[in-house]
């Protein structure tokens, strides 16, 4: 599995699943170090031994942590646990379905069939990601163009008649 790739499987393991089994043998490793060597340095002695040689691995991740590090992104339009996004690009920019979804799935790794529904209008365009994915879809289709186009992608606000 190429790095970037066990990156990824880190970074949804971290966020998706329960890991309070491991919290005991977290704490018997940190008791076999002195008390000045904390979590930090067992993590990152995890991330070494997971991925190996790092000096040609393709750092893009950063600009993922640094961005969601600036603050909490809101989803205001959440159903189902998937968040609605809007997309500045639609029927007049020749988009199809397909063209949308592969585009998330080779930009974020996520599968195809997570991408929820799909609303293509004459310039814009809607779609749905699971909510846990929310995030790292807005800042994994940054400065991307789709059929040449620069696009933006944005949580979508909530229809006005709804609630």
């Amino acid at each position: 599995m190429n790095q970037e790739k066990k990156l990824e499987q880190i970074l949804d393991c971290a966020q998706n699943e329960n890991l309070s089994s491991y919290n005991r043998v977290l704490k018997s490793l940190k008791k076999k170090l002195p008390f000045f060597i904390g979590t930090k340095k067992i993590a990152l002695a995890l991330l070494k031994d997971a991925l190996g040689d790092i000096s040609k691995l393709d750092l893009s991740l950063e600009t993922r942590v640094k961005k969601s590090q600036t603050g909490k992104i809101y989803f205001e339009d959440i159903k189902n646990g998937k968040a609605r996004l809007f997309i500045n690009i639609g029927k007049n920019h020749r988009l199809s379905p397909g063209d949308l979804i592969r585009e998330i799935v080779k930009k974020t790794g996520i599968e195809g069939k997570q991408i929820g529904k799909i609303d293509i209008y004459s310039t814009y365009s809607f779609f749905e990601v699971p909510e846990q994915f929310a995030e790292m879809v807005l800042v994994s289709l940054d400065k991307t163009r789709i059929r040449g186009v620069p696009i933006v992608v944005e949580p979508a606000k909530k229809k006005k008649n709804e609630k």
